[in-house]
Protein backbone atom coordinates (compact mmCIF):
# COMPACT_ATOMS: atom_id res chain seq x y z
CA UNK A 1 0.00 0.00 0.00
CA UNK A 2 1.16 3.68 -0.32
CA UNK A 3 2.78 5.00 1.95
CA UNK A 4 0.91 7.79 1.56
CA UNK A 5 -2.39 6.35 2.68
CA UNK A 6 -0.89 6.81 5.99
CA UNK A 7 -2.14 10.17 6.69
CA UNK A 8 -5.60 9.97 4.85
CA UNK A 9 -8.14 10.01 7.49
CA UNK A 10 -11.10 8.63 4.91
CA UNK A 11 -8.82 5.25 4.39
CA UNK A 12 -8.08 5.00 8.02
CA UNK A 13 -12.23 5.23 8.59
CA UNK A 14 -12.54 2.78 5.70
CA UNK A 15 -9.73 0.51 7.58
CA UNK A 16 -11.47 0.65 11.20
CA UNK A 17 -14.59 -0.29 9.78
CA UNK A 18 -13.48 -2.99 7.86
CA UNK A 19 -11.73 -4.75 10.86
CA UNK A 20 -15.51 -4.41 13.16
CA UNK A 21 -17.32 -6.15 10.08
CA UNK A 22 -14.85 -8.83 10.05
CA UNK A 23 -16.15 -9.65 13.78
CA UNK A 24 -13.94 -11.25 16.21
CA UNK A 25 -12.14 -9.49 19.07
CA UNK A 26 -12.07 -5.75 18.60
CA UNK A 27 -8.89 -4.24 18.62
CA UNK A 28 -7.94 -1.41 21.35
CA UNK A 29 -7.33 1.39 19.80
CA UNK A 30 -3.39 1.43 20.04
CA UNK A 31 -3.99 -2.21 18.46
CA UNK A 32 -5.91 -0.49 15.55
CA UNK A 33 -3.42 2.07 15.02
CA UNK A 34 -0.16 -0.31 15.13
CA UNK A 35 -2.20 -2.65 12.20
CA UNK A 36 -2.76 0.36 10.63
CA UNK A 37 0.67 1.18 10.17
CA UNK A 38 1.99 -2.21 9.45
CA UNK A 39 -0.71 -2.33 6.62
CA UNK A 40 0.86 1.21 5.21
CA UNK A 41 4.59 0.78 5.75
CA UNK A 42 6.49 1.48 2.33
CA UNK A 43 8.76 -1.74 1.20
CA UNK A 44 11.83 -0.40 2.90
CA UNK A 45 10.01 -0.43 5.57
CA UNK A 46 8.14 -3.70 5.79
CA UNK A 47 12.23 -5.10 4.75
CA UNK A 48 13.97 -3.04 7.71
CA UNK A 49 11.21 -4.78 9.70
CA UNK A 50 11.19 -8.59 9.05
CA UNK A 51 15.36 -7.85 9.01
CA UNK A 52 14.92 -7.05 13.06
CA UNK A 53 12.89 -9.61 13.49
CA UNK A 54 15.23 -12.15 11.67
CA UNK A 55 18.03 -10.66 13.56
CA UNK A 56 16.29 -11.15 17.00
CA UNK A 57 15.34 -14.63 15.86
CA UNK A 58 19.13 -15.66 15.38
CA UNK A 59 20.31 -14.06 18.68
CA UNK A 60 17.57 -16.50 20.52
CA UNK A 61 18.71 -19.16 18.99
CA UNK A 62 22.67 -18.34 19.25
CA UNK A 63 22.01 -17.83 22.78
CA UNK A 64 22.74 -13.94 22.49
CA UNK A 65 20.18 -12.72 25.05
CA UNK A 66 19.19 -12.04 28.67
CA UNK A 67 16.03 -12.60 30.82
CA UNK A 68 14.16 -9.03 30.97
CA UNK A 69 14.64 -8.87 34.72
CA UNK A 70 18.32 -9.02 34.01
CA UNK A 71 18.54 -6.69 31.26
CA UNK A 72 16.16 -4.03 33.15
CA UNK A 73 18.18 -4.14 36.11
CA UNK A 74 21.23 -3.47 34.14
CA UNK A 75 20.10 -0.65 32.91
CA UNK A 76 18.37 0.73 35.79
CA UNK A 77 21.57 -0.02 38.06
CA UNK A 78 23.62 2.24 34.74
CA UNK A 79 21.28 5.09 34.98
CA UNK A 80 21.11 5.36 38.63
CA UNK A 81 17.23 3.87 39.10
CA UNK A 82 15.70 2.59 42.05
CA UNK A 83 15.42 -1.58 41.52
CA UNK A 84 12.39 -3.46 40.16
CA UNK A 85 10.32 -5.15 43.38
Amino acid sequence: MPTERINDLKAFKGFIEQRLVEGGDEPTLVEALAQWEVANQSDEELAATLEAIREGLADVEAGRVVPARQALNELRRKHDLPPLP
